[in-house]
């Protein structure tokens, strides 16, 4: 008798109790692998010094010294947050190649997403500005939306690169679709990694500057990040699937690159959809450029902007001074956020 298939959907209750499951295990080798770093920790160690995480790997991390040498260390719990690539850090060497962290110093800049198993993750710290990467065959602006709105929260500024130009079938319908973006003054950039257009420009933008690089998987951001570091150093790229236009992750953990004109890049894994964290439905309108202008002339104060008589954000569509499709990718955002608990 041949065995029953299983329900492809699963219920709320179900989702939770593997979630649940899959916590508890990951708890245990958290467990598992801090006590064996408590072992380095109780070691003699030399005194504290500066360094930068230049990479994380779960529970201990990738420091530079001050001369450029690399350490890979654990992190002690007092040090009270977990240390990302960007963040400059207290540390202490047990030998050559093993240190321990013991305290982050103060961040100027974060960017965050809820994580796995309902936790907060934090990407980067101390970042300056934000490249939100997609592609000209895959303009995922649903994607884009949410991290323009994560930048405009954190206070970092946002460049749009428009990545494998080479490969348009329509530019010019390509950059009339970005001319929303364009008009809030977010820079647009079309640029291939295989030809190098735009790519002098965006050079001039990195330099002397702290940049991070977010995206999907297969838009090219490791293959973007090639040109600037040694071979030896570089990350790995793999072919998008010509089946569903998606890429796999080459990238496993955000990685921090120093650029030879000056500056720094961190090269963070490509994910599929990115959350808004601490963020509600009612506040993210306050966070599109075109839109909140008009947010507090609306009628009513709990106005929806979707049929309410007064309300401006309709009104200025209605006057062309708002692309109805940004009013629509706001909506969608709020539907997927909670709703203030005020």
């Amino acid at each position: 008798m041949p065995r029953k298939k299983p329900s492809k959907g699963l219920n709320h209750r179900q989702k939770e109790r593997i979630d649940l499951i899959r916590q508890r295990r990951s708890d245990r080798v958290i467990s598992r692998q801090r006590a064996e770093w408590d072992l380095l920790a109780d070691t003699t160690l030399e005194g504290p010094e500066e360094g930068l995480v230049i990479a994380h790997f779960g529970l201990n991390v990738e420091v530079e010294d001050l001369k450029g040498g690399r350490c890979r260390c654990a992190v002690r719990e007092t040090a009270g947050i977990e240390p990302v690539c960007g963040d400059r850090v207290i540390w202490q060497r047990a030998n050559a190649d093993q240190g321990v962290v013991t305290a982050v110093k103060d961040r100027h800049t974060i960017l965050q997403r809820p994580g796995a198993y309902r936790r907060l993750k934090t990407i980067a710290a101390n970042i300056d500005q934000i490249f939100i990467t997609t592609t000209s065959q895959h303009p995922n602006t649903g994607l884009l939306d949410r991290y323009l709105v994560a930048a405009e929260a954190a206070n970092i500024a946002a460049t749009i690169l428009i990545n494998k130009m080479d490969l348009a079938e329509d530019p010019e319908a390509l950059m009339a679709q970005m001319a929303p973006y364009r008009a809030m003054d977010y820079p647009v950039l079309p640029l291939s990694a295989t030809t190098g257009e735009g790519i002098a420009e965006l050079e001039e933008k990195l330099a002397g500057r702290v940049s991070i690089f977010v995206g999907q998987s297969g838009v090219g951001k490791s293959s973007l990040v090639r040109r600037w570091v040694p071979e030896e150093s570089a990350p790995a790229i793999a072919p998008v699937k010509a089946s569903n236009g998606k890429g796999r992750h080459t990238t496993t953990v955000a990685r921090l690159y120093h650029l030879p004109a000056g500056g720094s890049l961190i090269d963070s894994p490509g994910i599929r959809e990115f959350g808004l964290h601490g963020i509600s439905r009612e506040q993210v309108g306050g966070y599109f450029r075109d839109i909140s202008p008009f947010l507090q002339g609306c009628r009513f104060s709990n106005c929806s902007h979707s049929h309410e008589p007064g309300c401006m954000v309709l009104s200025a569509i209605d006057n062309g001074k708002i692309d109805s499709v940004r009013l629509q990718s706001l909506r969608r955002i709020q539907s997927s956020l909670p709703a203030s608990s005020h």
